[in-house]
Parts: C-alpha cells; structure tokens; sequence
C-alpha cells in the first residue's frame, strides 16, 4: 500500500494538524515539510494497530523487557510476547485475531473491538462514530444518544 498523502507543515508535523500524521502516514521525500518531528517517521506502520499507532510515543518507550512480557489471549488458548500484541496477532490455535490496546492497558479481541482514529480511543464493537456531532455512541441500530443521526451502512 502506498502514501496517499504529502504534507507541507512549517511547524515540525508534531501535532494531528499534519495530513500525513492525521492519516498515520510517516512524512516522506515527497512531503514539503519544515523541521519534521513526525513520531512515525521510521516505524513500520503497517505492521502496527490503529492504536498503537495513535499511541506510538507510549510504543516508542517500551523497553525491550516490556516487549517480551508474556500477555494471556482472551481466548485462554496461549500467551505471546506484548512485540507480538503491537499489531494483529492470530491465536496459533483458535484462530482468534488479537491486539494490544494502549487505550485500555490490555489485550483486545479484533472482532470486539475497534479503535476510533476521530475520538482517540479503543470502542465496543456496538459502538459507532456519529458524523454529524463528532462522538462515539453505542447501539449499531439505535440513533446517536447525542444529536439523534442515523448510523449510515
């Protein structure tokens, strides 16, 4: 998969107000940026979750003793290393998809969860972002608890 987006911050591309970073993209040659300080600048984002990318500076200061913690899968079937955990991590024996969630300081199950890039943070998969008042709301077929919009499918 390629960059789709090339920024031209002047201000270091610390903050969201950078496309690339808004977009978890690293800024590249392409970009026309001013002193970059992009925090993905160098790391494998592919291979890392939603949430471990919104959360790099906390993945950036994992020591190497913390990245070999054997974490328990939610499933029960086996335990992996937290390196394993940045990304998605497939149980070798139910098949289960995991990843760490920075936002919740545990291991969280792929089709339970979701991480929402607009409101920062790991969600029930019963929960949805409502567009037209900029929040998370629970209920997939209920109005938004907040401004009464529609989930759209």
């Amino acid at each position: 998969m390629g960059k789709n987006v090339h920024c031209r911050c002047k201000t270091g591309c610390k903050t969201r107000r950078c496309v690339c970073l808004k977009n978890n993209e690293p800024c590249d040659a392409q970009c026309e940026c001013a002193d970059c300080k992009n925090p993905l600048n160098g790391v494998d984002v592919e291979n890392l979750s939603a949430c471990a990318i919104q959360n790099i500076s906390e993945v950036s200061e994992l020591t190497d003793e913390e990245l070999e913690e054997e974490l328990e899968l939610p499933c029960g079937c086996e335990e992996t290393a937290l390196k394993n955990l940045l990304g998605h991590y497939s149980c070798s024996k139910c098949g289960e998809v995991y990843w760490y969630s920075f936002c919740w300081g545990d291991v969280a199950q792929d089709d339970c969860t979701w991480h929402c890039d607009v409101c920062k943070t790991c969600r029930d998969w019963r929960e949805w972002h409502c567009e037209k008042c900029n929040k998370c709301t629970y209920g997939v077929s209920l109005p938004c608890e907040y401004c009464g919009s529609k989930h759209r499918w």
